[in-house]
Protein backbone atom coordinates (compact mmCIF):
# COMPACT_ATOMS: atom_id res chain seq x y z
CA UNK A 1 0.00 0.00 0.00
CA UNK A 2 1.82 3.05 -1.19
CA UNK A 3 1.76 5.33 1.96
CA UNK A 4 1.62 9.12 1.86
CA UNK A 5 4.01 10.90 4.32
CA UNK A 6 3.06 14.48 4.00
CA UNK A 7 1.53 16.21 6.74
CA UNK A 8 -1.20 18.89 5.34
CA UNK A 9 -0.43 22.63 6.80
CA UNK A 10 -4.56 22.89 7.04
CA UNK A 11 -4.80 19.89 9.45
CA UNK A 12 -4.13 21.12 13.32
CA UNK A 13 -3.20 17.73 13.93
CA UNK A 14 -2.32 14.29 11.47
CA UNK A 15 -3.84 11.03 12.76
CA UNK A 16 -2.11 7.82 11.55
CA UNK A 17 -4.51 4.74 11.03
CA UNK A 18 -3.93 1.18 10.11
CA UNK A 19 -6.64 0.60 7.55
CA UNK A 20 -8.92 2.64 5.47
CA UNK A 21 -12.04 1.25 7.43
CA UNK A 22 -10.65 2.84 10.72
CA UNK A 23 -10.19 6.13 8.56
CA UNK A 24 -13.31 6.41 7.26
CA UNK A 25 -15.48 5.24 10.52
CA UNK A 26 -13.46 8.27 12.45
CA UNK A 27 -13.80 10.55 9.69
CA UNK A 28 -17.93 10.29 9.97
CA UNK A 29 -18.03 9.47 14.03
CA UNK A 30 -15.90 12.98 14.13
CA UNK A 31 -17.43 14.63 11.45
CA UNK A 32 -17.99 17.98 13.58
CA UNK A 33 -14.65 17.95 14.49
CA UNK A 34 -12.51 17.86 11.18
CA UNK A 35 -9.52 19.41 12.26
CA UNK A 36 -7.74 15.74 12.12
CA UNK A 37 -5.90 14.80 8.83
CA UNK A 38 -5.60 10.78 8.85
CA UNK A 39 -2.99 8.77 6.65
CA UNK A 40 -2.55 5.54 6.75
CA UNK A 41 0.12 3.32 7.93
CA UNK A 42 -0.23 0.20 7.12
CA UNK A 43 -0.67 -1.78 10.22
CA UNK A 44 0.32 -1.78 13.87
CA UNK A 45 4.31 -1.71 12.86
CA UNK A 46 3.92 0.84 10.63
CA UNK A 47 2.01 2.93 12.05
CA UNK A 48 4.50 2.77 15.31
CA UNK A 49 7.60 3.39 13.08
CA UNK A 50 5.99 6.30 10.90
CA UNK A 51 4.98 8.40 14.20
CA UNK A 52 7.71 7.81 15.87
CA UNK A 53 10.09 8.89 12.81
CA UNK A 54 8.21 12.17 13.03
CA UNK A 55 8.30 12.08 16.54
CA UNK A 56 12.03 12.46 16.11
CA UNK A 57 11.91 14.91 13.66
CA UNK A 58 10.20 17.10 16.28
CA UNK A 59 6.50 17.16 14.55
CA UNK A 60 4.12 17.95 17.81
CA UNK A 61 1.54 17.35 16.13
CA UNK A 62 1.45 13.70 14.52
CA UNK A 63 -0.11 10.63 16.23
CA UNK A 64 -0.84 6.91 15.95
CA UNK A 65 -4.16 5.02 16.74
CA UNK A 66 -3.82 1.49 16.41
CA UNK A 67 -5.91 -1.79 17.52
CA UNK A 68 -5.45 -3.61 20.86
CA UNK A 69 -5.47 -6.69 19.26
CA UNK A 70 -3.55 -9.16 21.88
CA UNK A 71 -1.21 -5.90 23.97
CA UNK A 72 -2.40 -4.07 26.46
CA UNK A 73 -4.26 -0.85 25.90
CA UNK A 74 -2.64 2.36 27.12
CA UNK A 75 -6.04 4.38 27.53
CA UNK A 76 -5.36 4.66 31.47
CA UNK A 77 -2.71 7.00 30.30
CA UNK A 78 -5.32 9.49 27.33
CA UNK A 79 -5.67 12.11 29.68
CA UNK A 80 -2.78 12.04 31.87
CA UNK A 81 -0.65 15.43 30.98
CA UNK A 82 2.81 13.50 32.14
CA UNK A 83 2.15 10.95 29.40
CA UNK A 84 4.12 11.47 26.19
CA UNK A 85 3.59 8.47 24.54
CA UNK A 86 2.06 9.63 20.82
CA UNK A 87 0.74 5.97 19.47
CA UNK A 88 -2.70 5.76 20.91
CA UNK A 89 -4.33 2.02 21.88
CA UNK A 90 -7.45 0.91 21.68
CA UNK A 91 -9.44 -0.14 24.53
CA UNK A 92 -11.33 -2.71 22.19
CA UNK A 93 -10.00 -5.64 20.06
CA UNK A 94 -9.82 -3.65 16.82
CA UNK A 95 -11.84 -0.64 15.44
CA UNK A 96 -14.31 -2.91 13.89
CA UNK A 97 -15.92 -3.89 17.45
CA UNK A 98 -16.99 -0.29 17.55
CA UNK A 99 -19.47 -1.17 14.27
CA UNK A 100 -21.04 -4.06 16.24
CA UNK A 101 -23.82 -1.51 16.88
CA UNK A 102 -27.22 -3.34 16.15
CA UNK A 103 -29.20 0.11 15.68
CA UNK A 104 -26.47 1.66 13.38
CA UNK A 105 -26.16 -1.26 11.15
CA UNK A 106 -29.94 -1.63 10.95
CA UNK A 107 -30.34 2.39 9.49
CA UNK A 108 -27.73 1.21 7.09
CA UNK A 109 -28.47 1.07 3.55
CA UNK A 110 -26.85 -1.66 3.09
CA UNK A 111 -29.38 -3.16 5.33
CA UNK A 112 -31.58 -4.36 2.79
CA UNK A 113 -33.37 -7.23 4.13
CA UNK A 114 -35.98 -5.72 6.41
CA UNK A 115 -34.29 -6.84 9.61
CA UNK A 116 -35.06 -5.29 12.85
CA UNK A 117 -31.92 -4.22 15.49
CA UNK A 118 -33.01 -6.90 17.75
CA UNK A 119 -32.44 -9.73 14.50
CA UNK A 120 -29.36 -8.20 13.80
CA UNK A 121 -28.12 -8.25 17.94
CA UNK A 122 -29.28 -11.85 18.25
CA UNK A 123 -27.21 -12.50 14.92
CA UNK A 124 -23.93 -10.75 16.52
CA UNK A 125 -24.41 -12.40 19.35
CA UNK A 126 -24.97 -16.12 18.00
CA UNK A 127 -21.57 -15.74 16.00
CA UNK A 128 -19.57 -14.60 18.73
CA UNK A 129 -20.81 -17.62 20.60
CA UNK A 130 -19.73 -19.58 17.83
CA UNK A 131 -16.03 -18.44 17.67
CA UNK A 132 -15.85 -19.22 21.41
CA UNK A 133 -13.24 -21.58 20.44
CA UNK A 134 -11.36 -20.10 17.98
CA UNK A 135 -11.29 -17.31 20.05
CA UNK A 136 -9.46 -19.16 22.33
CA UNK A 137 -7.13 -20.91 20.24
CA UNK A 138 -6.13 -17.74 19.27
CA UNK A 139 -5.80 -16.09 22.54
CA UNK A 140 -3.41 -19.58 23.42
CA UNK A 141 -0.99 -18.56 20.10
CA UNK A 142 -0.95 -15.13 21.14
CA UNK A 143 0.58 -16.25 24.58
CA UNK A 144 3.02 -18.87 22.68
CA UNK A 145 4.32 -15.68 20.74
CA UNK A 146 4.67 -13.81 23.98
CA UNK A 147 6.82 -17.04 25.83
CA UNK A 148 8.85 -17.77 23.08
CA UNK A 149 8.97 -14.01 21.72
CA UNK A 150 9.29 -11.34 24.59
CA UNK A 151 12.04 -9.85 25.44
CA UNK A 152 13.57 -10.62 22.29
CA UNK A 153 17.15 -10.83 22.11
CA UNK A 154 17.90 -6.53 21.01
CA UNK A 155 20.38 -5.34 18.48
CA UNK A 156 23.84 -5.46 19.52
CA UNK A 157 26.11 -2.21 20.60
CA UNK A 158 29.25 -1.34 19.30
CA UNK A 159 30.81 -3.18 22.15
CA UNK A 160 29.79 -6.58 20.14
CA UNK A 161 33.59 -7.13 18.82
CA UNK A 162 34.35 -10.67 18.25
CA UNK A 163 32.98 -14.32 18.32
CA UNK A 164 32.72 -14.32 21.88
CA UNK A 165 30.91 -11.03 22.81
CA UNK A 166 28.81 -12.03 19.67
CA UNK A 167 28.06 -14.93 21.28
CA UNK A 168 27.61 -14.05 25.10
CA UNK A 169 25.30 -10.74 23.70
CA UNK A 170 22.25 -13.44 22.45
CA UNK A 171 23.03 -16.10 25.16
CA UNK A 172 23.35 -14.15 27.87
CA UNK A 173 20.43 -12.34 26.94
CA UNK A 174 16.58 -12.81 28.89
CA UNK A 175 15.59 -14.00 25.97
CA UNK A 176 17.74 -17.00 25.16
CA UNK A 177 18.33 -17.82 28.92
CA UNK A 178 14.72 -17.92 29.47
CA UNK A 179 14.00 -20.67 26.44
CA UNK A 180 14.80 -23.59 27.69
CA UNK A 181 12.05 -23.26 30.08
CA UNK A 182 9.54 -22.12 28.20
CA UNK A 183 9.85 -24.64 25.66
CA UNK A 184 9.80 -27.58 28.56
CA UNK A 185 6.49 -25.59 30.09
CA UNK A 186 5.00 -25.83 26.67
CA UNK A 187 4.17 -29.50 26.37
CA UNK A 188 0.70 -30.66 25.05
CA UNK A 189 -0.92 -30.79 28.58
CA UNK A 190 -0.40 -27.20 29.14
CA UNK A 191 -1.54 -26.64 26.27
CA UNK A 192 -4.66 -28.18 27.00
CA UNK A 193 -5.13 -26.41 30.01
CA UNK A 194 -4.37 -23.07 28.59
CA UNK A 195 -7.24 -23.59 25.86
CA UNK A 196 -9.69 -24.73 28.83
CA UNK A 197 -8.74 -21.21 30.85
CA UNK A 198 -9.03 -19.21 27.84
CA UNK A 199 -12.57 -21.03 26.69
CA UNK A 200 -13.63 -20.27 30.02
CA UNK A 201 -12.44 -16.13 29.82
CA UNK A 202 -14.42 -16.61 26.42
CA UNK A 203 -17.63 -17.61 28.23
CA UNK A 204 -17.51 -15.32 30.68
CA UNK A 205 -16.97 -12.97 27.97
CA UNK A 206 -20.24 -13.86 26.37
CA UNK A 207 -22.64 -14.18 29.35
CA UNK A 208 -21.71 -10.35 30.36
CA UNK A 209 -21.58 -8.62 27.29
CA UNK A 210 -18.07 -8.00 26.96
CA UNK A 211 -17.85 -10.03 24.10
CA UNK A 212 -18.36 -6.95 22.26
CA UNK A 213 -14.95 -5.30 23.83
CA UNK A 214 -12.89 -8.45 23.34
CA UNK A 215 -13.90 -10.78 20.59
CA UNK A 216 -12.66 -10.10 16.83
CA UNK A 217 -15.24 -7.26 15.90
CA UNK A 218 -13.89 -7.61 12.18
CA UNK A 219 -15.20 -11.52 12.01
CA UNK A 220 -18.50 -11.14 13.56
CA UNK A 221 -18.85 -7.63 11.65
CA UNK A 222 -18.44 -9.64 8.29
CA UNK A 223 -20.67 -12.63 9.14
CA UNK A 224 -23.33 -9.78 9.93
CA UNK A 225 -23.11 -7.78 7.45
CA UNK A 226 -23.22 -10.47 4.43
CA UNK A 227 -26.27 -11.62 6.16
CA UNK A 228 -27.97 -8.43 6.18
CA UNK A 229 -27.00 -7.51 2.35
CA UNK A 230 -27.79 -8.87 -0.57
CA UNK A 231 -25.34 -7.37 -3.06
CA UNK A 232 -26.81 -8.54 -5.55
CA UNK A 233 -29.92 -6.10 -5.60
CA UNK A 234 -27.65 -3.40 -5.41
CA UNK A 235 -27.13 -2.12 -8.71
CA UNK A 236 -24.60 0.49 -7.22
CA UNK A 237 -22.58 -1.54 -5.45
CA UNK A 238 -18.63 -1.38 -4.49
CA UNK A 239 -16.13 -3.94 -6.71
CA UNK A 240 -14.13 -4.78 -3.70
CA UNK A 241 -14.74 -5.70 0.02
CA UNK A 242 -12.46 -3.09 1.49
CA UNK A 243 -14.96 -0.72 -0.14
CA UNK A 244 -18.02 -2.38 1.33
CA UNK A 245 -16.81 -2.62 4.69
CA UNK A 246 -15.27 1.32 4.66
CA UNK A 247 -18.97 2.48 3.11
CA UNK A 248 -20.29 0.46 5.86
CA UNK A 249 -17.99 2.12 8.83
CA UNK A 250 -19.13 5.77 7.33
CA UNK A 251 -22.35 5.12 7.66
CA UNK A 252 -22.31 3.48 10.74
CA UNK A 253 -20.36 6.33 12.16
CA UNK A 254 -22.24 9.10 10.83
CA UNK A 255 -25.28 7.84 12.35
CA UNK A 256 -23.82 7.01 15.95
CA UNK A 257 -22.73 10.96 15.67
CA UNK A 258 -26.03 12.09 14.49
CA UNK A 259 -27.83 10.10 17.19
CA UNK A 260 -25.23 11.14 20.22
CA UNK A 261 -23.85 7.27 20.55
CA UNK A 262 -20.56 8.08 19.45
CA UNK A 263 -18.81 5.13 21.66
CA UNK A 264 -17.45 6.85 24.89
CA UNK A 265 -13.56 5.69 24.62
CA UNK A 266 -13.47 7.97 20.95
CA UNK A 267 -14.91 10.86 22.66
CA UNK A 268 -11.74 10.48 25.07
CA UNK A 269 -9.49 9.66 22.41
CA UNK A 270 -10.64 13.00 20.52
CA UNK A 271 -10.29 15.35 23.83
CA UNK A 272 -6.69 13.62 25.06
CA UNK A 273 -5.33 14.42 20.98
CA UNK A 274 -6.74 17.94 21.27
CA UNK A 275 -5.12 18.46 24.98
CA UNK A 276 -1.33 17.05 23.45
CA UNK A 277 -1.59 20.13 21.15
CA UNK A 278 -3.28 22.75 23.30
CA UNK A 279 -1.05 25.62 23.52
CA UNK A 280 0.01 25.94 27.07
CA UNK A 281 -1.58 27.70 29.81
CA UNK A 282 -0.14 31.40 30.25
CA UNK A 283 1.89 31.73 33.76
CA UNK A 284 -0.35 33.75 35.79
Amino acid sequence: MPIDLSIPTTATMVLWVEDTVTRDYLRAVWKNFPSIAFRLGGGNDGVRAIVKAFEEEGHRNVFGLIDRDFQPSNQAGWSDPAKTFRTFVLPVHEIENYLLDASALQASRYQNRDFDSDAIEERMRTTAANLCWWASCRDVIAELKRRFREPFVPDPRQSVIDEATAQAHICQSAWFLKLASEAGRSAEADIRILLTEAHAVANLHLADGTWRQDFAGKEILRNVAGWMCDRTVMPRFPPRDQDFYSDLAKGVGAWQADNGFIPHALTELRAALEARIAPPSPLP
